[in-house]
């Protein structure tokens, strides 16, 4: 059976969700470094810690989009099935 259209949308938003996964870690971990190395804070810190909340909901609005997507398809695939 041919790869359905959807099936390349939702393999681009999976793919772009494992991104934000990454980068979120590497911030987490880029964050939990400065915070170890220094008894004070380090101002790259408050950025960070910004940029993985971003990447957060990023990654939130992605799942979301992608839920969507999905529940459609699967929607569209059992109304052709009813056919």
């Amino acid at each position: 059976m041919p790869e359905s259209p959807s099936a390349g949308v939702i393999q681009k938003l999976q793919a772009e969700l494992r991104e934000r996964r990454i980068e979120a870690e590497r911030h987490r971990l880029e964050a939990q470094e400065l915070r170890d190395r220094s008894g004070r804070p380090d101002p790259r810190l408050a950025r960070l810690e910004a940029e993985v909340k971003r990447l957060r909901e990023e990654l939130s609005q992605v799942r979301d989009q992608r839920d969507e997507l999905l529940a459609g398809v699967r929607e569209a695939l059992d109304r052709l099935s009813r056919k």
